[in-house]
């Protein structure tokens, strides 16, 4: 685990550094390589300048609309509260000290009027706030936290707000009380939410209070946005555009992920397969090209379920744009092993080197 997190940093100090996207794309790849699971955490590349923007005190972005992350009842805890008092810290010359990510140090106690998910113990709460709050006015907080105590607030919480008569607020709070209570009461049924102009923005189905089959969710303009096939344990995200975006899909003990081209939709641009036994994790990454055509082939195994890594392992290929064979050859623990060849692009045999063992020169 400590080399592991010392490959990570590796990875995340030399994205930082790099000047180019193809730079980039090499740390990422290289990361890749380091992390297991990383299927389910990765938001692609957005997920890697996230990263880097956080290091500048920026916050990684979590696009889910407000139904993505209800209908699965897995999100956090959500309710209404009336501020009674608020303070932040005093320093001395009245200086107001924020964090990296421009939230405050702010405390405030708050009387709660509707819990729509999660635990709330007490009638009268705790906020530690990253943002100002008013006192006698109603908010709308989201936070991970439960019990007593509720941290949010500051410019990486885009959903908590305070509570106004505007339609999209109004909105909002009658979403949230949908999906309370159709988790509250069991419900069965095929669902339909919309927003205040009455633009589809959820629609499917729950049985006995968990969602099933296909689900859809839309931007505001009714744009397709995501559909989760449960089913089949599919899940597939869609730009504004109408262009598909990725699709993850999760079958026992294999998870695809799929990553598509901003130019032509449904065009490959990304694919990583990864094969979960006992002993090992086993990762294959495929680019492409522009035009469709493989680009790279490579592969990485992980011994112990994913507790280390040995690198680039196995079977590597790489094409030229027009589909044609550019090099073949096997790695062994990130170490070119074995006898290599290179083709020119017309395909016809260029050259050919034994690595051998891989410890002599790369």
């Amino acid at each position: 685990m400590v080399q592991m997190k010392k490959e990570f940093t590796n990875y995340i100090l030399k994205f930082q550094n790099s000047h180019s996207y193809k730079e980039k794309i090499h740390a990422i790849c290289g990361y890749l390589l380091v992390i297991g699971n990383f299927m389910r955490t990765l938001l692609t590349i957005l997920f890697f300048v996230g990263l880097y923007q956080s290091s500048c005190g920026c916050c990684a972005g979590d696009d889910r609309t407000l139904t993505e992350m209800l209908f699965q009842g897995k999100a956090g805890t959500i309710f209404t509260c009336k501020v009674l008092t608020f303070s932040t810290p005093s320093y001395p010359d009245n200086i107001i000290v924020s964090r990296s990510d421009g939230s405050i140090d702010g405390t405030a106690t708050a009387k709660i009027v509707t819990v729509y998910f999660g635990k709330v113990d007490t009638n009268v709460v705790t906020l530690r706030a990253g943002s100002y709050l008013t006192i006698g006015m109603t908010y709308l907080i989201y936070t991970g936290s439960k019990g007593r105590v509720f941290g949010f607030g500051g410019n990486c919480d885009r959903w908590s707000k305070q509570v106004t008569d505007n339609p999209a607020t109004t909105n909002e709070l009658l979403i949230l009380k949908q999906f309370s209570d159709i988790f509250k009461n069991t419900s069965s049924g095929q669902f339909t939410f919309t927003n205040s102009k009455n633009i589809v923005l959820a629609k499917g189905q729950f049985k006995k209070g968990k969602p099933t089959k296909i689900w859809q969710h839309f931007y505001d303009n009714g744009t397709l946005k995501a559909e989760y096939d449960l089913e089949n344990n599919i899940t597939s995200q869609f730009s504004a555009n109408g262009f598909i975006k990725t699709k993850n899909t999760i079958n026992k003990n294999i998870d695809i992920y799929e990553q598509y081209s901003d130019k032509v939709n449904g065009q490959l641009a990304y694919k990583f397969i990864e094969v979960e036994t006992e002993k090992e994790m086993i990762m294959e990454c495929s680019e492409y090209f522009n035009n469709g055509k493989l680009k790279n082939l490579s592969s990485a195994v992980y011994i112990n379920n994913k507790s280390s890594s040995t690198g680039k392992t196995g079977d590597y290929k790489e094409f030229y744009e027009n589909g044609n064979l550019k090099l073949q050859g096997q790695y062994k623990t990130d170490k070119r092993v074995g006898l290599w060849k290179w083709y020119h692009e017309n395909g016809e045999f260029n050259t050919e080197f034994d690595y051998k063992d891989g410890t002599g020169g790369q």
